[in-house]
């Protein structure tokens, strides 16, 4: 049996606390909640894969971009909790320091998990979750990459360059926050919030390394990166262009792979400087019924749904065994994000986009130069560690 219950972007922790109380279509047996975070599409397939499991489930969607803010309120709450909840993996470090999520069982931990996907779910020393996805920005070609990948930026955009022709962009690229990281790396820097001990503090994101690496990524758009897409319709956007042939080279991440055409003719090439990150199953402190979410967890992870979804969904796999069984495109993009690195394991480090993205929008628009945008970061920054009245 399966529930679904929709909160949209504007419900508040506590109606999600009043949809997390239903008990469901089954009258004789509570069904097992779980929390998500999958799109329209991958959700589809969640509904396929539960179709055939023992117990009834109740999944409920919180938007992605509020997820951090209510699955926290929601878990500090205490009472009328998901028993699984599928998060972002730079939401661990929060949830786990706040001692709300159970740890991984002997069943979990023991996986063949891919190195880089264990990683995703430990936090001092601990497995929280059962890796589900990885993800994380790469270079997609369909028929312009020749020869090695470039190992810089600076090469990247030279190649893209020439690739470029009257009806062609060089690059393919977001105004966005996440799309600015491999500028930031370049120029030396890090994403990371500030620092209450001051010698530990990193350099701050309004440097002058940092201003330089905006201004160049801004000045991008549109002599060799194609105009940003309007908000809401990159995917689309960045799909429809790459599919005509309007972008020779498109930095995106697996979620693309699915509307991008002949993905088996790609072309795939490490990002210089890319962020990696993914998605876990954690079961919470609160949770009723955690020895039915870790089953749940494990069954959502096995080689033959993985398989399933990476093949569908281009989903890079978590586990060995299903990276092996994966299509080659998805393998590919597999192995260029062995070259990426995460973002700081910090609890503030997701909270800092809410500030950098529109920031990095507005010197691309032209409506704010880099320094302004970034001292504007910077104070925003600065709030997320200011004591608490």
């Amino acid at each position: 049996m399966l529930a679904r219950a929709l909160w949209g972007p504007a419900l508040v922790a506590a109606a999600v606390l009043a949809a997390c109380g239903d008990a469901g279509p089954s009258a004789t047996a509570a069904p097992l909640r779980f929390l998500h975070t999958f799109g329209a599409r991958d959700a589809a397939f969640l509904d396929e894969a539960l179709a055939g499991w023992p117990a009834p489930v109740a999944t409920s969607l919180v938007p992605f971009a509020r997820g951090q803010t209510v699955i926290g309120a929601l878990l500090r709450a205490g009472h009328d909790c998901p028993d699984l909840i599928r998060i972002d993996a730079t939401w661990l470090p929060a949830l786990a320091a706040a001692q709300l999520l159970r740890p991984a069982p002997p069943a979990i931990r023991d996986r063949d998990w891919l190195p880089e996907a264990r990683a995703l779910a430990e936090d001092r020393g601990q497995l929280w979750g059962a890796p589900q996805t990885v993800d994380g920005l790469v270079v997609l070609s369909a028929g312009d990459a020749t020869g090695p990948a470039p190992a810089t930026l600076d090469a990247l955009i030279a190649t893209a360059e020439r690739a470029m022709t009257t009806h062609r962009w060089g690059l393919g690229l977001r105004a966005d926050g996440y799309w600015f990281v491999p500028f930031l790396r370049a120029a030396g820097g890090e994403l990371a919030a500030p620092a209450t001990d001051a010698a530990a503090a990193p350099d701050p994101i309004d440097s002058a390394a940092a201003i330089a690496a905006l201004t160049r990524f801004a000045e991008l758009f549109p002599r060799i990166a194609a105009p940003p897409a309007s908000p809401g319709q990159e995917d689309a956007t960045e799909a429809r262009r790459f599919r005509a042939g309007e972008v020779a080279f498109l930095v995106t991440g697996p979620w693309a792979l699915p509307d991008l055409g002949d993905v088996a003719a790609l072309t795939v090439w490490p990002l210089p400087g890319a962020p990696r990150g993914g998605h876990l199953l954690v079961v919470p402190a609160c949770a009723r019924d955690a020895d039915g979410a870790w089953r749940l967890a494990a069954r959502l992870t096995e080689p033959e749904i993985q398989t399933a979804w990476a093949r569908a969904l281009g989903t890079v796999p978590t586990t060995a065994t299903a990276l092996a069984a994966a299509p080659s495109a998805v393998r590919a993009v597999h192995d260029a994000l062995t070259a990426a690195r995460p973002l700081p394991r910090d609890p503030h480090t997701p909270l800092l986009f809410d500030d950098l993205t529109p920031a990095v929008a507005a010197v691309v628009a032209g409506d704010a130069t880099a320094s302004e945008a970034l001292a504007g970061v910077r104070r925003g920054w600065a709030r997320l560690t200011e004591p608490s009245p």
